[in-house]
């Protein structure tokens, strides 16, 4: 019986160190989730830097008789490649984000599994003891002033 204690014990140290992984786990995705969102906002300023450098850009043009197809032409390839890296990283923003959805769901799943299973064992632990306690209540040579854990006399 001190046998399947000691693995109960064992097993619920288990459960303690893998629910801290979880939790580790899940802060390190939402530390990641703050750093891709940090980016897609770095992002969007660049955009919206780089929109506002072609505004500049056609008003010079516009002074510019001589080379206003070349710049115009230039700056609707920056603002194309512009938008298209936005579109980007907006795709692989939510995809990490869906992913970090899902893996905190998954792990907010395992913690509530390993709690449901964490608190069946403190039940059986407390049964085991109990019957533990009757046991060595009723072996011979138990002192009549002995009284098991918990119970009243």
């Amino acid at each position: 019986m001190l046998q399947d204690l000691d693995q109960l014990a064992a097993r619920i140290g288990q459960l303690v160190q893998l629910t801290r992984q979880l939790q580790a786990e899940r802060d390190g995705l939402r530390v990641s989730l703050s750093q891709s969102e940090a980016a897609q906002r770095a992002l969007e300023q660049r955009c919206n830097e780089r929109q506002a450098e072609i505004l500049v850009l056609q008003t010079k043009l516009q002074e510019h008789d001589g080379a206003v197809d070349d710049l115009l032409s230039e700056a609707r390839q920056s603002e194309i490649e512009l938008r298209a890296q936005l579109a980007r990283e907006i795709s692989e923003h939510q995809t990490a984000e869906s992913r970090a959805q899902a893996r905190e769901t998954e792990l907010l799943n395992t913690l509530s599994a390993k709690d449901t299973d964490l608190q069946r064992l403190r039940v059986a632990t407390d049964a085991a003891r109990e019957r533990i306690d009757a046991v060595l209540a009723r072996l011979p040579g138990a002192a009549a002033t002995e009284q098991p854990a918990g119970a009243q006399p």
